[in-house]
């Protein structure tokens, strides 16, 4: 697998450092309400992606695959006062449908897609352990072979989690925050106009998966 990019020309918020952080696999245990130490997950991902592509039509591709997403250290022990930055740092989904063929979702090597996870500010909030709120911008090459097409957004995907309970927060549900339609251009000619979009996107994020899926070159430290 291709590492990223070490120095992107758009970044979307804050980089988080991968030197001397653990990976996370299956076994790993996450405890709710508790911010964790900082961790590089290798986590399962799936989504309903939907594509209009002007001249041919639109189609919903169901999605599978996996991302790898460093942490930060918290800002405090405190579940209520922590929060955590994250980057993702790898992904790579897999679908199809008859009339798009098969697509391949990857990072858009040029962009840092940043994310963080905090308690949303609610003044009615009562006792006990609130919720936090999980969102992240996202650059990403989709690829369409069927097409001819090699595609990526300026905009970024925003993704966003509520609910959240636990870092990771493995099995929690998402989506995208799309208004409409987002442009997706060719990657040859961003500046031109947009040649399709995204109109949904709605995500679950899986659990941690065994190291073999990635490769040993992944098994220890910082890799």
């Amino acid at each position: 697998m291709s590492a990223p990019t070490q120095r992107p020309s758009v970044v979307y918020g804050r980089p988080v450092t991968t030197d001397g952080v653990r990976n996370l696999y299956s076994g790993t245990s996450v405890k709710p309400w508790t911010p964790p130490v900082p961790g590089i997950d290798n986590l399962g991902i799936t989504s309903v992606d939907t594509f209009a592509v002007p001249g041919v039509g639109e189609y919903t591709v169901p999605f599978d695959g996996f991302v790898r997403v460093v942490r930060s250290q918290p800002t405090s022990e405190e579940w209520s006062k922590a929060e955590v930055y994250t980057n993702l740092i790898e992904m790579k989904m897999e679908g199809s449908c008859e009339e798009l063929g098969h697509i391949t979702v990857t990072l858009n090597p040029d962009c840092l897609s940043t994310g963080q996870i905090r308690t949303p500010f609610d003044p009615y909030a009562g006792e006990g352990p609130a919720a936090k709120a999980c969102r992240m911008a996202v650059g990403a090459i989709f690829d369409m072979p069927k097409l001819g097409l090699r595609l990526a957004n300026k905009e970024p995907i925003i993704l966003t989690i509520d609910d959240v309970r636990q870092i990771p927060p493995a099995g929690s549900p998402g989506k995208g925050q799309i208004y409409r339609m987002l442009p997706l251009h060719d990657v040859e000619r961003m500046d031109d106009s947009p040649v399709a979009y995204v109109t949904s996107l709605r995500f679950t994020m899986g659990g941690y998966l065994p190291w073999e899926r990635f490769g040993s070159e992944y098994k220890e430290f910082g890799k």
